[in-house]
């Protein structure tokens, strides 16, 4: 019984598979079993045809016209129609301008001397004092540089008068912050060649905090030594006779500090700091004023021992603001 069931399977398989070959072969547009010509690779192409000639397509006898495999080929199958192969081209390299096109005009320079700057701004802010633009000559011939008024706080120098063609001068702008006043600077300074063209107005702005500035502190001598040393002999020519003469050793110098500033000094004052670990405070004495200028000194020693002194002024304005400047003297030992 099981033999006769699988006999009637494997025909009803059979059955299935040749209703399933007839369906595709009427889909191609030929009889059932027609054959179908394969294309052939045209001779030379080894990466597959590049263009195909098909065969014709062979009916049985009374099936009708006979169709070519370019008009019966569906484009579900695929059979009949091949797309020819491109070749990959390779990216073409970027090439300059063709041998003896223009080259580009480069514009002549104005005849006679000619001057530029490389900016006419200038903005030295809360801190900067010194500030640097660039003079050129533009012109076919050397160009003189001339400077208008500036104040005498404020400095601007070129680094040569005369700027030969296509060279380059600096022009150094410079701030005396301890002379200006206090406040907002905004200064226009002119810069023109004497004869020719070019040139500007080179506009200087700044903010000077008002703060006194120690424009110098000098102490005389710098060398001092230790309190408590032997006179020591030196020897004075004299017009007849030569005497030794006992001198001793000096142990106190004068600091001087020059200091400027628009609303006047309060104080100021020196502290001190002695070899031996010491310190000391010294206010200093009003020697002179000129304007919004003035110069303070005091003294600086003795010291006990040799070594450094270090000290520090310190000056304060009516307003209360105050600045520092560092000094030192050296102590020498004993002259035997």
């Amino acid at each position: 019984m099981v033999a006769v069931l699988v006999v009637i399977v494997a025909g009803l398989v059979v059955v299935r598979g040749r209703m399933a070959g007839d369906h595709r072969a009427g889909s191609s547009g030929g009889r059932p079993g027609a054959p179908v010509a394969a294309p052939a690779p045209t001779p030379g192409d080894e990466d597959g045809p590049a263009d195909v000639t098909a065969a014709p397509v062979t009916a049985r006898p009374g099936a009708g016209p006979a169709l070519s495999t370019a008009s019966a080929a569906s484009p579900s199958t695929g059979i009949g129609s091949v797309s020819p192969r491109v070749a990959p081209t390779a990216a073409r390299p970027r090439t300059g301008p063709p041998p003896g096109s223009p080259a580009v005009p480069v514009a002549a320079r104005p005849a006679g001397p000619a001057l530029s700057l490389s900016s006419t701004r200038v903005d030295l802010g809360d801190v900067d004092s010194v500030w640097r633009l660039d003079l050129r000559g533009e012109g076919t011939a050397p160009v003189d540089v001339v400077i208008g008024a500036s104040p005498s706080w404020l400095t601007v120098v070129p680094g040569r008068s005369r700027i030969d063609p296509g060279a380059v001068v600096p022009l150094v702008i410079t701030l005396d912050r301890a002379a200006a006043p206090s406040g907002p600077i905004d200064v226009t300074v002119p810069v023109r060649p004497r004869k020719g063209d070019g040139g500007g107005d080179v506009r200087v702005t700044a903010r000077v905090d008002g703060s006194p500035q120690v424009v110098s502190m000098v102490a005389a001598p710098t060398t001092l030594y230790p309190s408590g040393c032997a006179p020591a002999a030196r020897v004075t020519a004299s017009p007849v006779t030569a005497s030794p003469v006992t001198a001793s050793p000096v142990t106190v110098s004068t600091v001087t500090v020059s200091v400027v500033d628009a609303t006047g000094i309060f104080a100021a004052e020196l502290v001190v700091n002695l070899p031996d670990g010491g310190r000391a405070s010294v206010s200093l004495v009003l020697d002179r004023a000129t304007g919004n200028r003035s110069t303070w000194s005091g003294p600086v020693g003795p010291a006990r021992v040799a070594g450094a002194i270090t000290y520090t002024a310190t000056v304060t304005d009516l307003d209360g603001r105050r600045s520092r400047a560092p000094g030192s003297l050296t102590v020498l030992p004993c002259p035997s």
